[in-house]
């Protein structure tokens, strides 16, 4: 294993010194994908031939999805922490990110390659069926806390970051990342400064129900919901209620209805989601309402509000291909 950075050399320490204070720092942890997206007019039979209308590559993940959304915001300094392949392979990938202000000094090189997906887009559904393949070992408890005791060597700003967010993978030592975070954050003085977020999307991962607990906000998937047997979103957040944080805030994107969302008093909030004239591009969408609520609740906003917002962003990133200048659509909502 070795740094994306090699050593913390001065141009690392001066590009962090670089980084305006006022701005909120934002970690995204898991994985990024190498995606190749085909576009089809209908999900193809098994051993059949299909002609693909579109290609395109792109960078994927959910972590990746949620980092290209919240690098648009100018108030935002977005940073990024997944394990890739060698510095040889990942090259132009880094570059691409640095074009666009992510951060990626806490990233960490594997030897194996960078993980890829395969997305086939269904125009007559509107679907997306993903076929990911990855060899890559996922970051350790201890790559986790060298790589933020590196960025406090070089820095005396506390918090390290303003939110931590953590993809819902990787279960066991994600949690004692969070552990660790939390421990170091209360012993240094900025715990209260801190938002610790998690996202349980995959039902049926291993050792998933342990995020609950670990979060100030915590995402679920309508897909996970609806493993569980429920059809409401808000009896679902209730019903979750006891095994997160006492005034955890819950959400779950409930897809082309909205989202629903319980506050910190257990009062359930529900917002429509914005009416769509076609469905261009799906893939993302739920990774895009993360993102935008990350965006309004550290604006300060209120739970409606800042539902509102993220699932503005949502359609707008259904509506269109990739994810440029979605944050945009948002700026003038009250």
């Amino acid at each position: 294993m070795v740094r994306l950075d090699g050593t913390m050399g001065s141009a690392l320490v001066d590009a962090m010194l670089d980084q305006p204070q006022k701005r909120a720092r934002v970690l995204l942890v898991g994985q990024i994908y190498l995606d190749t997206i085909l576009t089809v007019d209908h999900f193809p039979d098994e051993d059949s031939k299909l002609r693909a209308s579109r290609m395109e590559q792109r960078r994927g993940g959910n972590c990746m999805n949620a980092a290209e959304v919240l690098s648009q915001s100018h108030s935002i300094d977005t940073w990024c922490m997944s394990a890739i392949g060698s510095k040889e392979t990942t090259s132009s990938l880094v570059e691409q990110l640095a074009a666009k202000g992510i951060n990626t000094s806490t990233c960490l090189h594997r030897d194996t390659v960078t993980p890829s997906s395969y997305i086939l887009h269904s125009l007559e559904t509107g679907s997306r069926t993903i076929i990911s393949c990855t060899s890559i070992n996922d970051i350790t408890e201890n790559e986790f806390a060298q790589a933020l005791d590196d960025v406090s060597k070089v820095q005396s700003r506390q918090p390290i970051f303003d939110w931590v967010h953590f993809e819902g993978r990787n279960i066991v030592q994600v949690v004692k990342q969070i552990d660790w975070l939390e421990t170091k954050a209360t012993n240094e003085g900025w715990r209260d400064r801190l938002t610790i977020s998690v996202e349980l999307e995959k039902p049926d991962r291993e050792h998933i129900d342990q995020l609950m607990p670990k979060g100030d906000v915590v995402f679920f998937s309508k897909l996970f919901a609806e493993r569980r047997g429920y059809e409401d979103g808000i009896q679902f957040l209730n019903d979750m209620r006891s095994h997160c944080k006492p005034h955890a805030r819950l959400f779950c994107a409930w897809g082309a209805q909205g989202a629903v969302g319980l506050d910190d008093n257990d009062t359930g909030h529900r917002v429509p989601a914005p009416k769509i004239d076609r469905i261009i591009d799906p893939v993302g969408a739920g990774d895009t309402f993360i993102a935008g609520m990350i965006f309004a609740l550290h604006q300060g906003r209120e739970i409606s509000s800042a539902m509102q917002v993220a699932c503005k962003l949502a359609s707008c990133k259904v509506s269109q291909a990739g994810f440029e200048g979605l944050i945009q659509a948002v700026q003038q909502i009250p």
